[in-house]
């Protein structure tokens, strides 16, 4: 096969047009009743939740034939605020590919860190009220979620990663910034960062083997299995989108991004992540020390004040 097969395509009918050998499923589907992708029978909005959750299940029952045996999917999801109250998508889908035969491996959260997120609705009105009752949070979390079709096969094992990226991959919590804002030549309205493709693709594939994006979008999935060496398989129901894919991953050289960072055993690296560890430490304590001050400088007088009153 070519090293990029795209299909325009409804995902709720994989395996009568998906005849490759599929390795590793990866994927951010669309949201319940959030995004409007002008398509005919698009998934998620203009649903009821419970169609929303069928429509899943369907997916994940076509991703459950097309995928090897012990292989792996994982699925980026969040929480969807609704009139209605909220709705833990995640503990739906969890059922939904259970039923379906997927095996619930684990689930990853990614944390979006402070400032990188826009202010949602809810958090705004909460600040502009603080009063008992109305606390609501900006969420700044997603989960990934992890299956499995069957058990592995300890065949499967190949080149060891070094101490530097298990240690990193070794906690539950990543912390990526998102992407708030589609780049002007992707036009997709909700694009997600290559660093969550990337990890999941070095951690559950070797090269050459086969990723598949059931809701490719923009081809973000796509992009990044060449770069790492990794055939991919790209199916979406936007013509539009079928393009840009097209257009992002024209001159993506196969197998071109530079992956000693988790392989290589050089000590430097070892040392290049205790540095950057401390780095990091330093500029937490200089931020820190920063809004201190600007703390202080606000409310300088009534802090005086309350020196005084201590000394009196």
């Amino acid at each position: 096969m070519t090293k990029t097969k795209i299909y325009n395509d409804d995902s709720r009918q994989l395996s009568k047009f998906v005849k490759e050998k599929i390795d590793f499923i990866v994927f951010s589907p669309p949201y319940w009743n959030l995004r409007d992708y002008k398509e005919k029978n698009q998934i998620g909005k203009f649903q009821s939740y419970e169609e929303y959750i069928d429509s899943m299940k369907d997916t994940f029952a076509e991703c459950y034939k097309v995928l090897s045996e012990g292989r792996f999917m994982a699925i980026n999801i969040g929480t969807v605020v609704s009139n209605e109250g909220m709705k833990f998508v995640c503990g739906d889908f969890v059922k939904a590919c259970e039923e379906v035969n997927f095996i619930f491996r684990k689930d990853i959260i990614w944390h979006k860190p402070k400032g990188t997120t826009k202010w949602q609705r809810g958090a705004t009105q909460f600040t502009q009220n603080p009063y008992p009752l109305f606390y609501n949070t900006n969420i700044n979390h997603e989960f990934i979620l992890i299956f499995q079709k069957g058990n592995t096969n300890e065949k499967n094992k190949s080149k060891p990663f070094n101490k530097v990226f298990t240690r990193n991959m070794a906690y539950s919590v990543w912390d990526i910034i998102p992407i708030n804002s589609p780049k002007l030549d992707e036009k997709h309205v909700a694009p997600f960062p290559e660093e969550i493709p990337r990890r999941l693709i070095q951690l559950y594939t070797n090269k050459n083997e086969t990723v598949l994006d059931p809701f490719a979008g923009s081809g973000t999935t796509n992009k990044v299995a060449i770069e790492l060496g990794r055939k991919s398989v790209a199916v979406e129901i936007s013509k539009k989108y079928c393009n840009l894919i097209k257009k992002k991953i024209k001159n993506i050289k196969f197998n071109s991004y530079d992956q000693t960072d988790i392989y290589s055993k050089n000590i430097e690296l070892e040392i290049k992540r205790v540095t950057d560890q401390i780095k990091k430490s330093q500029q937490d304590v200089k931020k820190n020390q920063l809004k201190l001050k600007k703390f202080y400088e606000k409310n300088k007088k009534k802090i005086k004040k309350k020196q005084l009153n201590l000394f009196d």
